[in-house]
């Protein structure tokens, strides 16, 4: 709680954004009484400097940028994309809706400030899905997307309404994730290893020509070092797994450059009659399969710590999993390159933080005797 010039106000902190080299940016719900009644606003601090709509405020600590949400400085569409009768206008241009709306919901999935933004839009029971970030990089996401959904793997994009937004439809089925709760408490059919494999094989060879995003190994340097502002008195711990962990990547093949998903986990993959599909093309290009297959079994390492009680046998998928993909790319690689993601997971784990640390020490651990097991083989 708060006084400001007579003004009692109330201020949680939500959430933290830390990028290295970059910006830290805090997201608060304020509460504060207006004639009687409470207001509540989502203010935004940052330590970029990002112009109007934002204010500069100089404290002792020093110069910070302040936003109410949704008016993002980089993201100039967000404000569009969270008001109702805007929204209307927009699908009102797509054909399933033509003749009006009766009924609209939009819900913030995702938000990076200054970066980019995920809503789900639900009108008359059909869901759409917008994007928003940065005009550029919005041509650069919709130069990803139009391949793979042109090979039937993801949705297309539906309407551009205006610069820096994508719409794009639901994809069919269930995510892998609630397939997984189903498979283990209703029976219901699991996809087998080689049937994500294939999947892998489908994204067309065209998205090579894209440019390449970095994978969570690749960026392992920045990564360990959101881990260690997490958990600041395991830093001189987190460094020294991160150079073992940079060691092995060094010294162990990635195999060739191959069509990548880029994000490849159990969130982005669907399943329904008619298939496997994916969602979220933003990392889609060239990479190497194996950190495809690293991303998807480090997502799953860490569901049983995120709900025991929804993922009490996915150590058996685990295994499954990984004794096929250690036939396809190298093994040793893979695993190191699964501690990579997992040391990239550790800035967002909360509670959970020191637990998923373990977790990519194991996974190192098991990288280095995998290594050694290949060298004595040959």
């Amino acid at each position: 709680m708060g006084n400001a010039d007579g003004l009692t106000f109330t201020a949680t902190r939500d959430e933290f954004h830390y990028r290295p080299g970059a910006e830290a940016t805090a997201i608060y719900t304020v509460a504060y009484p207006v004639d009687g009644a409470e207001v509540v606003d989502h203010l935004l601090i940052s330590t970029a400097a990002v112009g109007e709509p934002a204010v500069e405020v100089t404290t002792e600590h020093g110069r910070f940028s302040v936003w109410r949400h949704p008016a993002d400085p980089r993201l100039p569409a967000l404000a569009a994309a969270c008001d109702p009768a805007t929204v209307l206008s927009w699908l009102g241009q797509l054909p399933p809706h033509r003749d009006g709306i009766a009924e609209l919901d939009i819900s913030l999935l995702a938000y990076r400030p200054l970066r980019r933004a995920v809503l789900r839009l639900t009108a008359d029971g059909r869901t759409w899905f917008v994007k928003v970030m940065p005009e550029r990089k919005a041509s650069i996401l919709a130069d990803r997307i139009d391949p793979v959904a042109a090979a039937g793997l993801t949705a297309p994009i539906a309407l551009r309404p205006r610069p820096g937004v994508l719409v794009t439809a639901a994809v069919p089925g269930v995510s892998l994730a609630q397939r997984l709760v189903d498979w283990q408490f209703l029976g219901h059919a699991l996809p087998e290893p080689a049937d994500l494999a294939e999947l892998l094989d489908q994204v067309p060879d065209a998205v090579t020509d894209l440019p390449r995003r970095e994978s969570w190994a690749d960026r392992l340097d920045f990564h360990s070092a959101t881990a260690a502002h997490e958990l600041p008195e395991h830093a001189d711990r987190i460094a020294s797994l991160a150079a073992r962990i940079q060691t092995l990547l060094d010294s162990l093949p990635a195999g060739p450059v191959v069509p990548v998903h880029g994000d490849f986990y159990e969130a982005n993959i669907f399943v329904s009659d008619q298939g496997l599909r994916v969602i979220d093309m933003d990392s889609c290009g060239p990479g190497h399969r194996v950190d495809d297959l690293a991303c998807c079994l480090a997502h799953l390492a860490v569901l049983p710590s995120l709900s025991p009680e929804s993922y009490p046998r996915i150590d058996e998928v685990l295994a499954h999993w990984l004794t096929d993909f250690d036939q396809r790319v190298n093994p040793a690689s893979l695993r190191a390159r699964v501690a990579a993601v997992l040391v990239s997971l550790i800035s967002g784990a909360g509670p959970l933080a020191e637990t998923w640390l373990e977790l990519a020490e194991i996974w190192a651990d098991s990288a280095v005797s995998a290594h050694g097991k290949l060298a004595r083989r040959a």
